[in-house]
């Protein structure tokens, strides 16, 4: 029988770290779970050779190869693909060779022939799949491996596909409503920019030799012409503070200040909560309802929740778990978990059907912020059309005001 490394706690909270004997992972789980073992982390272990350090270090960089990038709807028609296929009774990697056959985007091509090569090889579909990041997540990789030991495949694609088609159709509505704002925006800097380098100058020119300017045109004319002398100094202090930026939120300090200061705005911070708590029991309801303990399930969900104050939240809420606490306890000592998503965790634990009630507490979000985005865009609109109509009549009144002060002049 295959052996299984696996970490673990035990009852005095202690760390446990050995190698269990079983038929397939499922029974190592199940004998863990009976001699009272919290079951951290459970893999496999195998022979390492040559040929397996190679692979290791070569699938990673297959998806990485030049090719158009993998959206989340192709990812989701994918899984789909696949979870119908295989629920039809087709073989995997007949499957897999099939749809990276019929796939337009090259790098899907090349990806779905490396699984079917590994495949081939006689290696496990989550084995094959944890190589390709870009295509299969920490969480889909978890739950593949769980559901080849259960003989659930089928079902387990079929949650995967529609836990990927969901946030699929919320990228896609997201994106067509910034679509105006963003085509709004873009014409406002065409517009500006002309005037700035073609306009403006000319009028200017004709405007000083024939005397005093008002105010508000030497003023726009004065910031116009220091643009135009210092614009190789004004873009690179541009570039470089948005490159300071950038560097400053990719690291740890940064990104989880950045984080604290999204949840604490006052319109934006509660969708972008919402949001992350919606991900995190979506996810966290698939891993239980695939059979991942609870530990692991809650350290995969928590790490994609794209929020690093959720994130450090719930891994404190991790670690109470696996010192005994139950989960709806654990979540409300942290303030950042609303109190709704306690009581229906408390719920759930109590009637024992956590997953469905995550679930819905995940399309409640979900929804929630559907509106909200929605809202929230009607309004920039109108917003952002008073704003760039306010900058274009400055400019407008710059070039005519003396027009019309020498008119009166005149008179």
């Amino acid at each position: 029988m295959p052996a299984y490394n696996y970490k673990a706690k035990n009852p005095e909270g202690q760390d446990v770290t050995s190698v269990v004997t079983a038929a397939s992972r499922l029974q190592a789980l199940a004998m863990l779970r009976h001699s009272g073992l919290t079951v951290l982390e459970l893999w496999a272990e195998r022979e390492k050779s040559v040929r397996a350090a190679l692979n290791a270090w070569f699938a990673p960089r297959v998806s990485q190869l030049p090719g158009p990038l993998i959206s989340a709807s192709e990812q989701a028609n994918f899984m789909r693909q696949l979870s119908i296929s295989v629920g039809a009774g087709m073989p995997l990697r007949d499957a897999l060779e099939a749809i990276a056959e019929d796939h337009e985007n090259k790098r899907f091509r090349r990806i779905g022939v490396d699984l079917v090569a590994k495949l081939r090889e006689g290696r496990m579909f989550s084995e094959a799949a944890a190589a390709h990041p870009a295509v299969f997540s920490r969480l889909s990789v978890s739950l593949l491996r769980v559901a080849e030991e259960a003989g659930s495949l089928p079902q387990t694609l079929d949650h995967l596909a529609t836990s990927l088609e969901r946030s699929a159709k919320l990228e896609r509505k997201m994106r067509g409503i910034a679509a105006y704002p963003v085509f709004v925006a873009g014409f406002f800097i065409l517009i500006c920019s002309t005037m700035t380098i073609f306009v403006l100058p000319k009028f200017q020119a004709n405007y000083t030799a024939n005397g005093s300017l008002p105010l508000l045109s030497r003023v726009v004319f004065g910031v116009n012409n220091f643009l135009l002398n210092n614009c190789v100094p004004v873009a690179a202090a541009l570039v470089g503070s948005v490159a300071l930026f950038i560097q400053y939120a990719r690291s740890p300090i940064g990104r989880r200040q950045l984080d604290v200061l999204k949840i604490r705005c006052p319109i934006v911070g509660p969708c972008i909560q919402k949001f992350a708590v919606a991900r995190f029991c979506r996810n966290f309801a698939i891993m239980l309802r695939g059979g991942v303990p609870v530990a692991t399930a809650l350290e995969i969900a928590t790490m994609i929740c794209n929020n690093s104050a959720m994130e450090d939240a719930l891994s404190r809420a991790r670690d109470r778990i696996i010192g005994g606490s139950t989960i709806a306890l654990a979540l409300s000592a942290e303030t950042v978990i609303p109190r709704l998503i306690v009581r229906m965790v408390g719920v759930g634990e109590a009637s024992g059907k956590l997953p469905l009630v995550l679930d819905k507490v995940s399309d409640t979000y979900e929804d929630q912020v559907e509106s909200s985005i929605t809202v929230a865009m009607a309004l920039l609109e109108p917003i952002m059309i008073c704003f760039f109509g306010f900058c274009v009549l400055i400019l407008v009144l710059a070039i005519y005001l003396p027009v019309f002060t020498a008119a009166r002049g005149v008179q």
